[in-house]
């Protein structure tokens, strides 16, 4: 079918603060910002008209609409885009709208719903990418930007993102407002930049600021979320503050450390490093990242134990370092012990509440060097219960976020600690350095 002739001209009503971020040509636009603001729904609107003008212009391909995770259409932004175009007349008449898909009426342009942690190399791979559009980017983990911006790759294709900021720890903050791309048009869009703020949503905002201050700010005016009433270990963390337990602790050349490991979705890692010294457990230091295989973790752990002369015990990792590669039939744990490292398994309780419970109780023994483990001490005060923007209230399981890996990591070290473990043992660390690489001997 033929596509019905386009507006030579359209007038699209837009905030006035996202004027200057769709003028002219750039790699990244963006908002971010509170409740009301109206960023999804213009940026929704501006998507579609996005791709109009590449099925105009006579480009194939496809508007990547992409959240973190996606477990199905429910949790995407389709009824935002087919809301947007349907408030268009023009173009609800250029797009042809399906109960599960959204397309150009040429065929030329078609949108794209996807989870990016597990899906973006399912999408490279289909037709090229003109737009990605990520929406609640603040859940968006490094790992998963190292993969999806690469994937946009079109000449003069874009990447746009939106998002209610929470931590100024998560990726997305780090990348796009701490240090943006060069040339990146991104902007603070809150309730009042929205000429059209609507008066019942002005009622919801009064009530929130008088009844639910705490809150207040994260909601409606695009500040960080206070995570204290909901971090699991707020009180112990305080604690071990008041105690004078985070603080510089020496690493003991003749006691033996322990190296605990939290292997997380795709490839994050996090290492937690102890030292037992009496009844004392200190955390001499502890090491997260993205986008690396297991050779790198092995790798900052050797240099580590050159750098402080370590005597290594033993390593403890979640059952799914079992889990083989389906590309090479190996598990992590077999691509560990190549490197010298022998791991014995931590088997997860099916609660998740059991394992943080196991922690909390461990924490009155935990000491922490403030400097080499100082992100996982941020971390632990940060981790917290996932917050229901709706509703304004903490629920009962975790939220996944920058915290996550350390926390867990700490997690498997609860599970598996038993004192028993701290006396003498042959170590099983046992890689030494050539060139290019480690081994075992």
């Amino acid at each position: 079918m033929k596509a019905p002739a386009a507006p030579i001209s359209a007038t699209v009503m837009l905030p006035p603060k996202l004027i200057p971020v769709f003028t002219k040509d750039a790699r990244y636009r963006g908002a971010y910002g509170g409740r009301g603001s109206g960023k999804t729904r213009n940026f929704a609107k501006m998507a579609a008209i996005h791709g109009y003008r590449c099925a105009e212009a006579g480009q194939e391909g496809q508007i990547v609409c992409g959240r973190e995770f996606q477990n199905s259409l429910a949790d995407s932004s389709m009824e935002e885009v087919k809301r947007a175009i349907r408030s268009e007349p023009w173009l609800d008449a250029y797009y042809e709208i399906g109960e599960k898909f959204i397309r150009t009426r040429n065929r030329r342009v078609r949108f794209t719903f996807s989870g990016l942690r597990y899906s973006i190399d399912n999408l490279k791979s289909a037709s090229r990418i003109l737009l990605m559009w990520v929406d609640e980017a603040e859940k968006v983990m490094e790992g998963s930007w190292r993969k999806a911006i690469p994937s946009v790759r079109e000449a003069g294709s874009e990447i746009w993102l939106t998002w209610n900021p929470e931590s100024d720890m998560s990726a997305t903050h780090k990348r796009f407002r701490e240090d943006p791309p060069e040339g990146a048009k991104i902007v603070e869009l809150n309730w009042r930049d929205n000429p059209w703020f609507p008066a019942v949503l002005e009622a919801e905002r009064l009530e929130d600021q008088a009844k639910r201050p705490d809150t207040y700010e994260h909601i409606w005016e695009g500040g960080f979320l206070n995570v204290l009433d909901g971090a699991y270990f707020a009180r112990e963390m305080r604690a071990a503050e008041n105690e004078g337990r985070i603080t510089s602790i020496p690493v003991e050349p003749l006691m033996p450390v322990f190296t605990f490991w939290d292997l997380g979705i795709s490839d994050d890692m996090a290492i937690w490093l102890v030292q037992p010294v009496g009844k004392e457990l200190r955390v001499i230091a502890a090491h997260s990242d993205s986008g690396y295989g297991i050779d790198h973790y092995i790798g900052w752990l050797m240099e580590f134990g050159d750098r402080h002369r370590v005597r290594w015990a033993k390593n403890f990792a979640p059952h799914d370092i079992e889990v083989r590669e389906l590309s090479t039939g190996k598990s992590r744990r077999d691509a560990a012990a190549r490197l010298g490292i022998v791991f014995e398994t931590v088997e997860r309780p099916q609660n998740k509440q059991e394992a943080i419970e196991a922690l909390r109780r461990l924490m009155p023994r935990l000491w922490f060097d403030k400097s080499r483990a100082a992100l996982l001490i941020k971390a632990l005060r940060s981790y917290h219960r996932e917050f229901d923007e709706k509703r304004q209230v903490f629920l009962s399981r975790p939220q996944h976020d920058w915290s996550s890996n350390l926390a867990d990591a700490g997690q498997t070290f609860a599970l598996a600690w038993d004192d028993n473990i701290a006396g003498p043992k042959r170590p099983v660390l046992t890689a030494r350095r050539r060139p290019g690489g480690w081994m075992g001997v």
